[in-house]
């Protein structure tokens, strides 16, 4: 979406970051509510739905910029659908994901969907980026409908069976049962400071990711199609730390692990900005990678110790609160990435920013994490 605003709309930075916003400011209008209704509802089936709402919703990008009606203010609609879409679909993908698999799996189960994940977030950029050049952005977006379609028959194909129902489903108010996942968090201290360092890093993170093909294409002049590999090399860290999660976490102990992969990956982030064109580039990629690996590395262990430590019939509900909380400063982070790169410029922008990912984690040191080797698990 960035690439279409810039190359078909001609959009600026702040437009592009605004686009960014949209994509994730829907947790901040829906996330309780799809918290309760996850609980609610088979997760399965909230999952396909999502799917097809997003493809449909992507696939009228490129049909309206075919026929001459696209505007910014349609593009920033699709965002804000297709996140919306992707509100319901991520807190159900994780309250389903510890049905799928033993407790003693999850931690593998996780790792290997975050591998996946992130396989999908290298060849994504460099896909789009090489589309983009051969074909135009509009294609990128098409083949990305596709891809939901593709995701709604794997879904289709899984057998799991009937989806128990919650204890108490249905009998209180959709305010107590929000209040109820809320208490929950409040309870624990230690998944209250992950929660605050998550924001602050989001924060940062995806402001950064607002502003880098803006950075690299306009700024340093990049084609967009090496743009994309680019940050397609970069995003192949998260693979890494993907990888290495569970080994790490069985050899060191999952709080440990998380910790160093939070406070140690994070100083690398300050290589984008020392990043440009020519043999620079390399910098821009170095320092994605190892940031990357980090960070996946860090969300493995939240994704997992969430896991074992929320019952069963409030994982939907703790998991939205928290995302709500921590996707809710990414569209604040986007925004104000626009502001900062139209006022300073977009390289004093990413410096600030990075400035801000490398101090984020910090607070974890005075936490019960330093002192742990592994998360408790009730």
């Amino acid at each position: 979406m960035p690439l279409v605003a810039i190359a078909t709309l001609h959009a600026g930075p702040a437009a592009v970051a605004l686009l960014t916003a949209a994509t994730w400011l829907p947790w901040l209008l829906i996330g309780l509510p799809a918290g309760v209704w996850v609980d609610r509802w088979p997760r399965r089936r909230t999952l396909l739905v999502a799917d097809l709402a997003s493809a449909a919703v992507l696939a009228a990008v490129p049909i309206a910029a075919w026929t001459g009606v696209l505007t910014m203010a349609g593009l920033l609609t699709a965002a804000l659908l297709a996140g919306a879409a992707g509100v319901f679909a991520n807190v159900a993908f994780n309250a389903f994901l510890p049905r799928l698999v033993g407790p003693e799996d999850l931690m593998q189960g996780t790792a290997r969907l975050q591998t996946s994940a992130s396989v999908a977030a290298v060849a994504g950029p460099g896909l789009g980026g090489l589309l983009a050049q051969a074909a135009g952005p509009v294609t990128g977006i098409l083949i990305d409908a596709g891809t939901f379609l593709v995701s709604a028959s794997c879904l289709l194909a899984l057998r799991t069976g009937p989806e128990p129902r919650p204890p108490g489903g249905g009998r209180a108010g959709m305010l107590g049962q929000i209040a109820e996942g809320i208490r929950f968090i409040l309870r624990g201290r230690l998944l209250q400071a992950m929660l605050v360092v998550a924001a602050a890093t989001n924060f940062a993170m995806l402001g950064i990711t607002a502003l880098r093909v803006v950075f690299l294409v306009r700024t340093e002049g990049v084609a967009p199609g090496t743009a994309g590999l680019v940050i397609g090399a970069g995003s192949l860290g998260a693979i890494l730390g993907a990888a290495l999660a569970a080994p790490a976490a069985r050899r060191f102990g999952s709080a440990r692990t998380y910790l160093v992969a939070s406070i140690a990956a994070a100083p690398f982030v300050l290589l984008l900005p020392l990043g440009g064109a020519g043999g620079r580039l390399v910098l821009f990629a170095a320092g994605s990678f190892i940031a990357l690996a980090g960070a996946a590395m860090a969300s493995i262990m939240t994704m997992t110790f969430r896991g074992h430590f929320v019952p069963a019939h409030l994982l939907g509900r703790v998991t939205a609160a928290s995302r709500i909380f921590v996707f809710g400063t990414v569209p604040f982070g986007a925004a104000s990435a626009g502001l900062l790169a139209s006022a300073l410029g977009v390289r004093a922008a990413l410096w600030t920013l990075a400035a801000l990912y490398v101090l984020a984690p910090l607070p974890l040191l005075a936490t019960e994490a330093r002192t742990r080797r592994d998360f408790p698990a009730a």
